[in-house]
């Protein structure tokens, strides 16, 4: 049995916040610094891995010659290779899934790195955040700028995915999806006009 709390802990438990408290996590930092994400974002990305690298040590650690083990690994690893969590379909590689490649795949940092917005980020990094909306949107060249003029492009529903238009910027782009990431109608439109480059046989 625990003991009663004296008067003067009880009276400073009250002032304790357990669910929300500040950290000085630098690592955690940077990540949300660099991607532009929250620390909403990165507590979901991060309680992602440990799942992933649960499920695949559990995986591991099943018989070899088990059928059930090689159905089980196939899945997991097409899986995270689909998302684009992991380079190669092998089950050593879903254990080194982390925040950052779920941040790599978001679709402004997408829409950098795949030309369509060059800025001068960088990301060269690795797995949860890679794969979100506006991350990937700058990793794929797609964008020209800071990251930060990538979410709000985003937010501000000036990129479609296929034929849908996208607002959330934690969207995460699959492999399938990056060849139909581009610009709304709108937002071309405007460009054209405001470059003299529009078409008027279009209209």
């Amino acid at each position: 049995m625990v003991r009663k709390l004296k008067h003067v802990e009880r009276k400073l438990l009250r002032k304790v916040d357990f669910i929300d408290w500040p950290t000085n996590n630098v690592k955690e930092l940077a990540i949300m610094k660099r991607f532009g994400i929250e620390r909403h974002d990165y507590t979901i990305y991060n309680k992602m891995c440990h799942k992933i690298w649960k499920l695949s040590e559990t995986v591991a650690a099943l018989p070899v010659n088990d059928g059930f083990r090689n159905e089980s690994s196939q899945q997991l690893m097409e899986k995270l290779y689909s998302i684009g969590l992991i380079k190669t379909k092998r089950l050593k590689k879903c254990n080194s899934v982390n925040v950052k490649a779920f941040c790599r795949r978001r679709l402004p940092v997408y829409m950098i790195q795949s030309g369509m917005f060059s800025g001068p980020l960088s990301m060269a990094g690795t797995a949860f955040c890679r794969r979100r909306l506006p991350v990937y949107m700058i990793q794929s060249g797609m964008f020209s700028g800071p990251l930060s003029m990538a979410v709000k492009y985003v937010k501000h529903g000036h990129i479609r995915v296929g034929p849908n238009v996208v607002t959330d910027p934690a969207f995460l782009v699959t492999r399938t999806h990056e060849d139909f990431i581009s610009w709304t109608d709108n937002l071309r439109t405007k460009i054209d006009t405001y470059n003299d480059n529009r078409d008027d046989y279009k209209d």
